[in-house]
Formats: structure tokens, C-alpha cells, sequence
């Protein structure tokens, strides 16, 4: 009986399979009047709006890259899109191909290894995509029809993430251009969405259709990956690249190992970047030099004439480029993305969008932090030299991030070009430096680690974070100066950006001073962090002083005399939020908490909680001196203070120790200023101080 029933199976799948090679059209059948042939890689067929892509034999079992981009349309440029990325052919059966998506998340990088076998059987690969085998070309090749999967599709390239975009009017859509290209073939689809018209309603560039559609262009890459040797090289966790993770079993014989290889490019060849035709000529070597910069990186590891840039010609499209530079007057900011092989992390494309808007932003951020010692921005708020300095400036860095370092360089100073330096180059050296006589990436980790111990002998990161930064060089002293040259900056605000005309002087002026007083804010908190850092006492103790100078008692004050007339609310407005982040800092748990450690643990006098609070009320309070003014600023950072006091108590409640120790020196506060509310001369100090005391004698006893 079950002999029987094994027959009837195998019958019957046989009957299926014969079903769908009776489906595949013989070519002649296919073939009809008025279709064109595209010849190329992968051969194209079009009649009338169907559109076939033709596989051939000798390409079954190789890997392709399916990727998109929108061209234009939706105030886009050369915007890359979620595409189905690297794919492998293969041909389950004569009526079928699949693009298949293989699984890299658990590997064996040993080929030798003896688990070889056994993985593989264990591991059994999704089918992936499947498409009907329409007919057999006269060379062989499997056609399939790939019609829907550029109309109205979303699994060969989406881009859900422009929110924007509404749905799809597919019966619109239609192939405008096929390319066929030295790896393969471009497909260029001119698709329709539903607009949104109180977005474009008055946009000068866009169209209104009538039938209330927007046109958008997008192009299909379809590349041939070239058969090679797969060449990995593994991560090491002090050298800053973008990595893929995986659990490897050839590593360890009685379990399997976490491991990560880095993103890098095939440098065998010259990577060209090409800028957009519509780029500005006069930004042009701006662009190249900013990318150009990393050859020097390059030469180094032994690689000449690694990187290149030209402007592109009108033959040459986009979207089938490796490398490709856009200039969007629509887009506010600089963004760069790039895909890679999910097997081996090669780098298989870049694009690097550049808006005009981000100008404005870094010149204003450019002269609020470096106008005091660059008479150039002072000048002209506009100075073209800044301009295209700080453009090479950014292209230098986002370049760092698409040959797949991660982590900042070396910051440039105000007036100088932002350099390449010695940590990147060893940066590069270790991705890209090709290592001979290593049998695998295992032996080629060991050379790499051989080379890291001499370069790195202490064993530390290139490239650390900010605030692992800050904790090996501590306090950073030159805030105070920052404010100082920002106090500068803002007392000529006015100046700099009216010039005598009128023009939008109130919002350009208001814009800047807004950024401004942000500013100001973070470098106070900045300057914060260091009280109960573990930087010695005398740098904690001029924390507080300069608090004192740039905040409680400042000199010189963050205005001119445009915002001392009609911006003086929009400060406050702005800096409130950030003294009240200020106070949260220096009153938190855990600052009190290492004040009072440090000054247990220390052999020296340290900087403790007493000498803190000390501080605080010289600053803030004049030492409770009675014979000292008191402005109203300083009132208002006063009450700040107290309510910012009082929610940190109430927040760190559980912290039982440290929350007494603030609620001990708040009894303190509260007699000293009850004191004063009686005896200070003026009168608008004593009415705030009974308020404060009010505010905190409701405190104590609500919690009595």
C-alpha cells in the first residue's frame, strides 16, 4: 500500500513538472510582430507594454544585483532606493527561474574544514524569488516576464521610505529607456502616483496633472556580479569600520564563534566618482579634492590612483554607476548611502547627494564658532571661500563613511581644510592593504593582528566616541573660549547679517540668533560635566568659576543691540530649557554621588560636594552677600535652579543617601534666603526670595 501511494507521488509530480514545460512557449510562438530585441548582457524584449528579460545557460548558478533609483520627480534627484539587492540565479526545473537570497547569518569560513558537509545539508537556502519560464531563446537562454516588477511592483526596488509618495496609478506606468551596459541593463520606468496637492500646489517646478497624478522616474539596474574568489577580511574592534555580523563554526570545533567582517571596496580597480552634470562648476573642485584627499590614505597601503573624479557626460546614466555624485537644490542636508555584498561586505555601490540648502546651515554654524578668528566669514556671511572650504570639508568626511570607516576624523580647525591624517591612514591600511602569502582570512586576521600591536602597542580604538573621548582627556578647556568668541560673534550679530540693508534682516537675524543661544546652552552643559568627572579638583573648581563668567555673572552678554530690542524674550524662550538641562547636570545623583566618592577615595584634597555647593551659591546666590546686586537674569536661573532642585530630589528618591544629601543642603538654601528676604536691599530680590522660600517650605511640608 504504501509502495502504491510512493508511485502515485512520484506521477504525479512528474505530471506537474511536465504540465509546466508544456507552458514554456516555443520561441517562434513568442515572437511577434512588432516586438524589439535589446541585445546585451541580459537581453530585453518589449511588445507593446510587456517587457521580458532574458537569462542565459551560462549565467545560471552566478549572483546578479537588482537595485533602483529615482531619477527625478517628488523634488527628488538620483535618490537611491530599498532594492532587492544581491540575488543568485538558479533554475529549480526547466519552466522556473529563481532569484534566489541566499543566508549568510551562520557560515563556515574554512573551506577544508570537516563540517563542511554537514552544514550544508543543515542549512538548506529559501528557494527566493520564482518566475515562470516563458520561452527558450534561440541561444538558449530562459525568458521571463519581469512586466509587473517595473510597473506597479515593489519587490525588485521600493521606496516606502519617502513617505510622501502616494499610491501607485500602474495603468500609467510605462518603460521609457533600456541600456544595456558592459554588466548588464538599465531599465528606466516613468511611474504615476497620487499627488498630494497642498504639497505642490505652488511649487514652481512640478506639474499638476489633471487627473491629479504626479509623474515619477525611477531606474532598474540589473548588474552581473563577476565570478571571483570571495575576499573577506574580518574585523578587529579597534580599527573603526562598518561591519557584518555572523556566527562562524569553523573557528572553534565544539561550538560555534561570534564573528564580524568589515565593508570595504574591490580597489583592483580605479573607483570613479562621478558628479552630476547639474553640479555647480564652481563647487566642482571642492568635490574633488574633498574626495581626492583619501588617496593619500591609499598611497600608503599601497594603492595609487585609488580614487578618482570626473563630471559626468550625458551618455552616462546614473543609476548604473558605482560611484555618483548629485547636487539636489531641493534637499536641505547632505546624505550618503551605499550597499555591499551580504556575503563578503565588498562595497558594491555608493551615492553621495549634496543639497544647496546645507550651505546656509554650516556657513551660519561656521560663523557662530569660528567668525571670532576668521575675518573671511565676517566679511561676507556668504564668503564663497568658506563656502566651497566647508563643502570640501563634508565631502572629505562622507567619503570616510562610504569606503566603510565608521567614526570621525580629525576635527579641522576654523580656516583650515579638514586633512586625512595618521589615524586614518592606519585605518585604511588595515581595510584595503593587500596582504600576500595568507591561505585565508584566518592567517590574514593573524598578520593583520601581528601589524595592529606594533602600530596600536596599548591596544586602544583609532577612533573613539565622543564621550570615551572625554573621559580619557577630561574637562575640555576650551569651552569657556568658545563662549567667549560666540559673546564676540553675537555683539556684531546685527551688523553681520544687516549691512545697512533691510531686506529680511528680523527672520535671518532671529534664525541665527536662535542657533546662537543653542549654542551657548550646550557649551554651559559641556562645561558642567566636568564637576564630578573624574578630572582633577582644580579643573572641577574652574568649571564652576567659568559658569560664574559666562552664566551667573557674565561680562559680556549674548547680544547686540537688534536682540536687546526685540529679541530678548526669544533668548529666554530658548536658553531656559537648556539651563534647566544645566541644573539636572550638576544636581544629579549621579554628580553628587562621585563628588562624594571622590573625595573618600582621593590621598590629595579633592573636589567634594561641600566645595561644589560652595561654588554654587557664590556664583549663583553672591555668596548670600546681601550688599551684592542681583539682576534680574539672575533671579530667573535662581528659580530654575529650586524647581530643577526640587524634581531631581523627588526623581532620586530611591537614591535615599544622595537624596537626603540634597534635601539637607536645600533646608540650608532655604534658611539663608529667608535671612536675606528680610535684609537685602532690593526690593524685587526680597520678593523672590519669599517666593522661593514659599516654594520650598511647601516641599517640606508635603513631604513631613
Amino acid at each position: 500500500m504504501k509502495e502504491r501511494k510512493y508511485v502515485i507521488f512520484i506521477l504525479l509530480c512528474v505530471a506537474a513538472s511536465l504540465q509546466a514545460q508544456n507552458s514554456v512557449k516555443p520561441f517562434d510562438e513568442f515572437w511577434v510582430t512588432g516586438m524589439n530585441k535589446f541585445d546585451g548582457v541580459f537581453p530585453v524584449y518589449v511588445a507593446e507594454k510587456e517587457v521580458y528579460l532574458e537569462i542565459p545557460e551560462k549565467y545560471i548558478g552566478r549572483e546578479i544585483e537588482v537595485n533602483g533609483q529615482i531619477d527625478r520627480g517628488f523634488d527628488l534627484l538620483n535618490r537611491p532606493v530599498d532594492g532587492l539587492g544581491v540575488v543568485r540565479i538558479v533554475s529549480p526545473d526547466k519552466a522556473t527561474i529563481c532569484f534566489q537570497k541566499p543566508f549568510y547569518a551562520e557560515r563556515i569560513l574554512d573551506e577544508t574544514s570537516a563540517y563542511q558537509s554537514s552544514f550544508s545539508l543543515s542549512n538548506v537556502q529559501p528557494a527566493g524569488k520564482s518566475y515562470p519560464v516563458v520561452t527558450y531563446s534561440k541561444e538558449r537562454g530562459a525568458v521571463i516576464r519581469i512586466t509587473e516588477h517595473l510597473m506597479d511592483g515593489d519587490d525588485w526596488f521600493s521606496y516606502n521610505n519617502y513617505g510622501f509618495i502616494r499610491s501607485l496609478v500602474p495603468e500609467l506606468s510605462e518603460v521609457t529607456k533600456i541600456h544595456p551596459f558592459e554588466e548588464g541593463v538599465s531599465l528606466t520606468i516613468r511611474r504615476y502616483h497620487g499627488a498630494e496637492s497642498e504639497r505642490y500646489m505652488f511649487s514652481s517646478s512640478t506639474v499638476i496633472l489633471p487627473d491629479g497624478s504626479m509623474p515619477l522616474e525611477v531606474t532598474c539596474v540589473i548588474r552581473l556580479l563577476p565570478r571571483k574568489r570571495d575576499r573577506i577580511r574580518l574585523a578587529d574592534y579597534r580599527i573603526p569600520y562598518q561591519t557584518l555580523r555572523f556566527k562562524d563554526y569553523s573557528q572553534d570545533p565544539y561550538c560555534m564563534a561570534e564573528d564580524s567582517l568589515i565593508l570595504r571596496w574591490d580597489m583592483s580597480k580605479t573607483l570613479t566618482f562621478y558628479v552630476d552634470t547639474l553640479f555647480p562648476k564652481e563647487y566642482f573642485q571642492a568635490v574633488k579634492e574633498g574626495v581626492s584627499a583619501w588617496n593619500t590614505a591609499f598611497r600608503k597601503a599601497g594603492i595609487h590612483d585609488a580614487l578618482q573624479v570626473k563630471y559626468a557626460n550625458k551618455k552616462i546614466i546614473p543609476a548604473e554607476q558605482r560611484a555618483f555624485i548629485s547636487y539636489d537644490l531641493k534637499m536641505p542636508g547632505i546624505k550618503s548611502d551605499l550597499t555591499h555584498h551580504p556575503r563578503t561586505g565588498e562595497i558594491l555601490s555608493c551615492r553621495l547627494n549634496i543639497g544647496h540648502g546645507f550651505l546656509k546651515g554650516r556657513l551660519d554654524d561656521y560663523l557662530l564658532s569660528c567668525g571670532a578668528s576668521d575675518p573671511r566669514i565676517l566679511a561676507d556671511r556668504y564668503s564663497k571661500e568658506v563656502e566651497k572650504e566647508l563643502l570640501q570639508n563634508e565631502i572629505t568626511e562622507e567619503i570616510g563613511h562610504l569606503l566603510g570607516l565608521r567614526g570621525s576624523l580629525s576635527e579641522s580647525s576654523c580656516g583650515t581644510t579638514l586633512k586625512v591624517g595618521d589615524d586614518d591612514c592606519l585605518a585604511v591600511y588595515f581595510g584595503y592593504h593587500p596582504f600576500k602569502g595568507c591561505e585565508n582570512c584566518y592567517d590574514e586576521r593573524e598578520q593583520l593582528r601581528q601589524w595592529i600591536d606594533h602600530h596600536l602597542p596599548d591596544r586602544i580604538r583609532l577612533f573613539r566616541s565622543s564621550e570615551e573621548e572625554k573621559l580619557d582627556t577630561g574637562f575640555s578647556k576650551d569651552y569657556a573660549i568658545r563662549i567667549s568668541d560666540l559673546q564676540t560673534v553675537v555683539s556684531r550679530l546685527d551688523k553681520i547679517v544687516y549691512k545697512g540693508k533691510k531686506g529680511d534682516r528680523g527672520s535671518s537675524l532671529n534664525d541665527i540668533y536662535r542657533k546662537a543661544i543653542r549654542l551657548y546652552g550646550s557649551y554651559l552643559v559641556e562645561i558642567a560635566k566636568a564637576v564630578g568627572s573624574s578630572q582633577p579638583a582644580e579643573i572641577q573648581h574652574q568649571a564652576m568659576l567659568d559658569l560664574d563668567t559666562y552664566l551667573f555673572h557674565p561680562a559680556k552678554k549674548m547680544e547686540c543691540a537688534y536682540v536687546k530690542e526685540n529679541l530678548l524674550e526669544v533668548r529666554n524662550h530658548i536658553l531656559y530649557p537648556e539651563l534647566v538641562k544645566l541644573f539636572k547636570q550638576l544636581l544629579s545623583v549621579k554628580t553628587i554621588s562621585a563628588l562624594r566618592l571622590q573625595a573618600l577615595r582621593s590621598d590629595r584634597k579633592a573636589y567634594d560636594d561641600i566645595d561644589f555647593f560652595q561654588d554654587l551659591y557664590e556664583g549663583l546666590f553672591n555668596g548670600f552677600d546681601p550688599s551684592s546686586a542681583v539682576t534680574y537674569e539672575q533671579m530667573d536661573m535662581q528659580l530654575i535652579c529650586l524647581e530643577t532642585w526640587l524634581d531631581m530630589i523627588q526623581e532620586d528618591a530611591k537614591h535615599n543617601g544622595m537624596a537626603k544629601r540634597l534635601k539637607d543642603e536645600l533646608y540650608h538654601l532655604c534658611g539663608r534666603l529667608e535671612k536675606l528676604s528680610t535684609t537685602h536691599p532690593q526690593v524685587e530680590v526680597r520678593d523672590m526670595y519669599i517666593l522661593l522660600v514659599e516654594r520650598m517650605s511647601q516641599y517640606f511640608h508635603v513631604v513631613s
